[in-house]
């Protein structure tokens, strides 16, 4: 009997790899900018591109010139001729310019440059994706001078959607990169329309409730907001957050705090993907070993979406989830999720020690290992020291499903509180705050970081050990 000739499937780029990968092969649409933008320093960018199809490519690009360069990017892919006029028309809600590749280039590049100088970095979408829209900066492409920063110094212009911890952090690197006296900044609420800017003395009175207190002031107010909680006053409670984040705030190095910034924001230059969209590499297999079905997909999910609600109900769908597939990674990070939900430590530390022998390259079972609550324990010595970033960690992925990032998160926030580090702490909060993560993953490490700030507080006004 004749074999059936076998198909030969195509593997197709997600859009995010076409663009790494082949975007810049692409000749040039066109290249738009908002009108005025030699004035206004706030610079809308369009640089697309056209497909052999006739279908666009495009990245858009807010670039700041006073100071923050490449505030905000983003990109969309394989448009209609209408559909990306459309999409133009929502985004750009001023006056329109065609411009060349070469200012437009030079304008993001300038704004980038000049970010760079004073310390600050750019949106995290440019660095893993979008510059590849943009032709490598080299001495190939020809030269524009671009003014940047206001009357010679940086200004800060605080947009719409910065946030108050944005603002200190951007206007505390503006102090150390050039210093007091030699920049501007304007915060949203009080610039006018002449740009007309905020007094420094003005931002330096926006304080916390506490600030006025003394250490041991401070100290007898959480005692006694600690042992009113006995009672779940809902006031104390929040007084008492209120309290412990003006408190740790008294234990970060800013020095050190800005180091942290910059590592972590490199570090963990990724995106979480829809809960839904399981990434192959999370099955843990080579490919070609495992087919997934819309079937298999649906029992991971249903056993993942389940597991904190009912265990035994999420354990039904990883038995026939483990027939289907056999055991594999991703079935045995259910079954640790449901040892670890039911309370059985000593079965779920034999289970993480297990899953490290069996699948020593597997990245969530390595990250496990430092999530071992095993008296005594010292952790590795090359996570403790350096631990590795979350894209190295993943093979360079730029994209994970919130089971790796979570894990991550945990592993390194453990690293954290086993170092009593305030200041990488604070820094890590930082960088989560800017990452946009969904409502339930952004709960979920605000309150564990929150945890860990309460515990340092607690050693800060007891001087005990925990």
């Amino acid at each position: 009997m004749a074999k059936k000739k076998q198909s030969k499937q195509v593997k197709q780029l997600s859009p995010e790899n076409y663009i790494r990968q082949k975007a810049r092969n692409l000749p040039i649409y066109e290249c738009l900018v908002n009108a005025g933008w030699e004035d206004s320093k706030m610079v809308s960018v369009v640089v697309s591109r056209v497909h052999a199809s006739g279908n666009i490519t495009a990245g858009f690009f807010l670039v700041d010139l006073y100071c923050l360069g490449v505030k905000n990017s983003t990109y969309f892919f394989n448009y209609s001729p209408v559909e990306y006029e459309e999409q133009i028309q929502k985004i750009m809600h001023l006056d329109i310019n065609k411009i060349s590749y070469e200012l437009a280039h030079n304008i993001v590049y300038a704004g980038l440059d000049y970010a760079s100088d004073l310390g600050l970095n750019p949106h995290k979408d440019f660095t893993s994706l979008t510059r590849f829209m943009l032709e490598e900066d080299t001495e190939e492409v020809e030269l524009i001078e671009i003014e940047c920063g206001r009357n010679g110094k940086p200004f800060y212009m605080q947009g719409q959607f910065d946030s108050e911890q944005m603002v200190k952090r951007v206007l505390a690197q503006l102090e150390r990169s050039v210093g007091k006296g030699n920049y501007d900044f304007a915060l949203d609420a009080q610039a006018d329309e002449s740009g007309e800017k905020y007094d420094e003395e003005d931002f330096e009175e926006e304080k916390d409730e506490f600030s006025e207190l003394t250490y041991e002031e401070k100290k007898v107010l959480f005692f006694q907001l600690l042992k009113s909680l006995e009672i779940e006053t809902n006031a104390d409670r929040e007084k008492l957050s209120g309290l412990v984040i003006s408190a740790f705030d008294e234990l970060i190095d800013l020095k050190l705090l800005d180091e942290s910034y910059d590592s972590y924001s490199k570090n963990m230059n990724v995106s979480l993907l829809p809960i839904e969209e399981i990434p192959f590499e999370l099955w843990g297999v080579k490919p070609g070993e495992l087919t997934v079905t819309d079937e298999i997909a649906e029992l991971f999910l249903d056993a993942y979406n389940t597991v904190n609600e009912n265990t035994k109900k999420a354990s039904k769908k990883v038995k026939a989830l483990k027939k289907i597939v056999g055991d594999i990674p991703a079935v045995r990070v259910l079954e640790l999720m449901i040892l670890q939900v039911d309370g059985n430590e000593e079965d779920s530390i034999e289970m993480r020690l297990d899953n490290y022998a069996k699948y020593p390259d597997y990245p969530v079972f390595k990250l496990q290992l430092l999530l071992i609550k095993i008296p005594g324990t010292i952790y590795p010595k090359e996570f403790r020291e350096v631990m590795p970033g979350i894209q190295s960690l993943f093979d360079n992925r730029t994209s994970l499903h919130e089971i790796e990032f979570m894990n991550y998160f945990l592993a390194l926030i453990e690293l954290i509180d086993y170092d009593s580090n305030a200041s990488k702490l604070q820094a890590l909060n930082i960088v989560l705050e800017e990452m946009e993560l969904p409502e339930t993953i952004d709960e979920a490490t605000y309150n564990q970081i929150m945890t860990i700030k309460f515990k340092m507080v607690l050693v800060y006004f007891s001087n005990i050990k925990i």
